[in-house]
């Protein structure tokens, strides 16, 4: 595959060719950039891909960086243009982002980390965990649709056999298959051990019994990587979306266009090569693959604030009061400052994990690290920036409060902010002996 990149004017050239598997390659994004910055410039916050990101990038990739800052940057250009716009009328519609999913699709946005076999970019995991964080700054459910699936894309990477391998994931990277992850039920939340969906064989195939909650895209996806308990124990299974009986949208504080569902299963008949990996093997497959969904949802907490913050500095600056700008006082000029700084160490800890992963070293308790740290303070600095709004923070007209209800689910998701310290303090612990 052939990635050009025409440093001179700052354009990624996307180009096709047929990979090993036969499936479509694509290079990421034919964007221009609009505006061009001096390398000495630093002003914090700047666009979507800013100096502080920039500079945690260099750190890590050193003279190799530059193709990925290129990519980035053209990458934030991108979101600023094409998903930003759309956010505000995505939540108030309750509507889910098909468009904006379709367009990420066509930049092969979810193609960044995978193998170059499958049509991937074979990208540094970091540097996707870095575009999702602009992802989340644009628009919060967009991301998370995206987010659920590349974890689907990966448990098909890491548990799937060759066959399954070279059927699914060329298609679910290329978004030719979109997925839904499929493991909470109504009486197992943090319980993930304690499933009540049955998988049985019978004839030759997998018989689907049970209800799900909270299934991210469900009921707008085309298959469900679902988890259900088999005679061996806790197992996974790819099926296809229309297997399910039924699916109810459940109506939600926030990411209100990223659809989470209720999805129904009753008698469905799946085929018996539909089982990934080792039957009895679901829980730890469940397990591995929130790790990595864990440093997601921390970039997306840090994009969040970010898209808080930069509303709570332009308001300090347009706002006047007793004669002078709200900036101007040391009780705001002291809140903006904690928030920038919740972000950056957010950014720093997400990034920290990325990067064990992507190197194939231990991660789990930097990923909840990253997770707890990034969401509960992601959190504050949302509502910091209502508190500096005033009331127009709780008004529908400055369109600040979005932020803090998207960002309220991020210490649930992928592991309750209480499951994160259990994560951690076992590490601990362990470490010690």
């Amino acid at each position: 595959m052939l990635q050009v990149l025409a440093l001179g004017h700052r354009q990624l050239v996307k180009t096709r060719e047929e990979s090993r598997c036969g499936a479509e390659k694509r290079v990421v994004l034919k964007i221009k950039r609009t505006k061009e910055r001096a390398d000495d410039e630093r002003v914090p916050m700047v666009g979507f891909f800013g100096p502080e990101q920039k500079e945690l990038v260099q750190m890590m990739y050193g003279s190799t960086s530059e193709d990925y800052l290129l990519l980035l940057e053209s990458l934030g250009d991108f979101f600023e243009k094409e998903i930003e716009p759309t956010a505000r009328q995505i939540d108030v519609k309750a509507e889910f982002p098909r468009e904006n999913i379709r367009k990420l699709f066509e930049q092969g946005f979810t193609s960044m980390g995978f193998p170059k076999d499958f049509g991937g970019l074979e990208l540094p995991w970091p540097i996707y965990v870095a575009a999702m964080e602009m992802c989340g700054k644009a628009c919060a459910s967009t991301a998370l649709s995206l987010a659920i699936h590349g974890t689907c894309c990966e448990g098909v990477r890491q548990f799937s056999n060759p066959s399954q391998k070279k059927e699914y994931l060329p298609q679910m990277i290329s978004g030719k298959k979109f997925a839904g992850f499929s493991l909470t039920e109504p009486g197992a939340g943090s319980d993930a051990r304690n499933l009540q969906t049955t998988a049985r064989l019978e004839g030759g195939q997998w018989v689907v019994n049970g209800t799900k909650m909270f299934t991210t895209n469900g009921g707008h996806c085309d298959l469900y990587f679902l988890f259900a308990k088999t005679p061996k124990g806790p197992s996974a299974f790819l099926v296809d979306a229309k297997s399910a009986k039924s699916s109810k949208h459940i109506d939600k504080l926030g990411y209100r266009g990223s659809v989470t569902a209720e999805v129904v299963f009753e008698n469905a008949h799946v085929p018996k090569e539909s089982l990934v990996g080792t039957e009895g093997e679901g829980f730890e497959y469940a397990k591995k693959m929130l790790f990595g969904g864990r440093v997601t949802v921390g970039a997306i907490s840090t994009g969040i604030a970010r898209a808080a913050f930069d509303k709570a500095v332009k308001y300090s600056k347009d706002r006047t009061a007793f004669g002078k700008p709200l900036s101007d006082f040391e009780m705001i000029q002291s809140k903006l400052a904690d928030m920038l700084t919740d972000i950056n160490a957010s950014r720093m800890m997400v990034y920290r994990a990325a990067y064990l992963k992507d190197q194939g070293k231990p991660f789990e308790s930097e990923a909840a690290q990253a997770k707890v740290f990034a969401s509960e303070h992601g959190l504050r600095v949302c509502d910091e920036a209502i508190q500096i709004h005033g009331g127009y923070g709780y008004a529908d007209e400055f369109d600040v409060h979005r932020h803090w209800r998207d960002s309220r689910l991020n210490t649930l998701g992928e592991g309750t902010s209480e499951i994160m310290r259990l994560i951690i303090s076992k590490n601990i612990i362990k470490g010690m002996k």
